[in-house]
């Protein structure tokens, strides 16, 4: 290697470089090689923040012959950069080990373990968010166990969107590292031992601390993340990582120590991992390297009620008319947030398409995020001029939904989208792009439509083929609920759920590493 690299270097730079010089450069270059340090320094070059590879993000869910030549390259370097391992990150999980291997022995409690207790980011107008309620609401209900939810916060109201449902089923709701004074000097030192980003395990090790939760069920990566070490290192019996999606290089908040500390958290064997769709699932188990099957697949759930569906229909009408929209005229809306990873302003281009050959179509575009005043400015120009309408976020999106004719996702990246599922439990059929689990979620060609190809103009003709096949339609209106109660039930993820939670009662010990 070394007489190699010698070669190279000498003929690049010639009889200017010194033989002593040359010998230098190229002992470090081996020795660079040999300790396998080039993947740590070529991440640090291209994705030690993933902001330097944010252009080439979008890339990264697009088919390879749905790209250019030069897109396609972007895309493979992308992929090759994300799939190297950091060493930097996996060397500090091994300094850490020493200390974080050590078991872990709890001191003298005046209370035993018990109960669950959810951990979250925030209780906001989210898909994981609403589950974390529904199921929340459902285990009290059922069970005579203490459950309570932690967020990072909840500050102001769109952070608490669906704390009123939690407290009106008597769950406490607290902010993550708001309990307790003081860690067990074990722990604390185990914390100290982690990188700098992973400092803020502290708060969730003084909330899990505090509550003592026999079960500890943790939602989206960051959470997991931390508040997984957090929980692994306080001694919880059964720890719940719960995927709600693809792997966090798919989105912006991905983190560099994310994987390194994923694959840690893999090795407990008081930690499981689940996700809501057989795509999510295997693709976090090829990021980490996972064997196959070792992420469970637990799908959404839904508290279904015939009455409140049928209370929506008979309002159907309200927000067109609030947006003003003509009673005949068909619709095509959608529910998501307006950010990157949903793609909308391809959405609003599809829009343009399908009323190219239907004029009189409007567009309804219900919930709120940072890209919206580009996409009301594209909405302004002639082609969709007086036709698309920003009604932001509503409580009850369903009663939204059945006011749109169609409902389409061109999402680049999702788990499990809860609007599909909604939207054909309230009788609307649903087109979408081929992305993650939402092929799951879809009973192609009978409730909805997945499809093949997401540009502009072939989903925008595959939409206007469905406004006017009106018996397609209401053969679809009839068959989604069905559908969607026997696959999304919420009694099914309730038992999946508790199936998993049976696991804490195998013993009444903490679980060693």
């Amino acid at each position: 290697m070394e007489n190699l690299a010698r070669r190279v270097l000498h003929g690049m730079y010639g009889r200017i470089i010194s033989r002593s010089s040359a010998l230098h450069r190229t002992r470090r270059v081996a020795h660079l090689f040999e300790r396998r340090r080039w993947h740590a320094l070529l991440r640090r070059m291209l994705s030690r923040t993933w902001g330097s590879l944010a252009p080439l993000r979008p890339l990264l869910s697009v088919p390879a012959d749905q790209l250019t030549l030069h897109q396609r390259l972007a895309k493979t370097l992308a992929e090759f950069v994300l799939s190297l391992p950091d060493i930097h990150y996996r060397r500090r999980f091994r300094q850490a080990h020493l200390v974080l291997s050590r078991p872990l022995i709890e001191t003298p409690r005046s209370s035993p373990r018990n109960g669950t207790l959810m951990m979250i980011g925030t209780l906001g107008p989210g898909g994981a968010e609403r589950q974390l309620v529904s199921i929340t609401k459902a285990i009290a209900s059922e069970t005579r166990t203490r459950i309570s939810v932690a967020c990072i916060g909840l500050s102001n109201p769109s952070q608490r969107f669906f704390l009123p449902d939690l407290d009106a089923a008597g769950v406490p709701a607290t902010i993550i590292g708001s309990q307790g004074d003081h860690l067990p000097a074990h722990v604390a030192s185990a914390i100290a031992s982690l990188p700098g980003e992973l400092h803020e395990v502290t708060n969730y090790a003084m909330t899990l601390n505090a509550e003592l939760p026999r079960i500890a069920h943790l939602w989206l990566d960051e959470i997991n993340v931390k508040g997984g070490i957090a929980a692994v290192l306080t001694g919880v019996p059964l720890i719940i990582l719960s995927q709600r999606s693809l792997p966090p290089q798919n989105f912006g908040f991905h983190q560099p120590y994310m994987r390194e500390a994923y694959r840690w958290l893999a090795k407990q064997r008081n930690v499981v991992m689940v996700n809501n769709s057989e795509m999510g699932a295997r693709a976090y188990e090829e990021w980490l390297g996972l064997p196959a099957g070792k992420i469970l697949v637990t799908r959404n759930g839904y508290a279904f009620d015939e009455e409140t569906r049928l209370s929506y229909r008979a309002d159907r009408g309200h927000y067109r008319r609030i947006a003003g929209i003509p009673d005949k005229a068909p619709v095509v809306g959608t529910v998501i947030r307006l950010s990157e990873e949903k793609r909308p302003f391809l959405w609003l281009e599809i829009a343009a398409r399908v009323r190219r050959d239907i004029p009189e179509a409007h567009f309804l575009i219900v919930g709120d995020g940072p890209l919206r005043p580009s996409l009301e400015q594209r909405a302004r120009q002639p082609d969709l001029s007086g036709s698309v309408h920003f009604i932001g976020i509503v409580t009850g999106a369903q009663a939204a939904m059945v006011d749109m004719d169609l409902l389409l996702l061109t999402s680049r990246a999702e788990g499990l989208p809860n609007v599909l599922i909604e939207a054909q439990f309230v009788g609307v059929p649903v087109v979408t792009t081929r992305v993650g689990g939402a092929p799951e979620a879809v009973d192609h060609g009978r409730s909805g439509w997945v499809l093949e190809h997401d540009d502009a103009e072939t989903a925008g003709a595959r939409l206007v083929a469905l406004l006017r096949d009106q018996s397609w339609r209401h053969a679809a209106a009839q068959h989604g609920p069905e559908f969607a109660v026997a696959r999304f039930g919420m009694r099914r993820a309730i038992d999946d759920i508790k199936n998993i939670y049976a696991f804490a009662d195998r013993s009444n010990e903490v679980v060693f590493l």
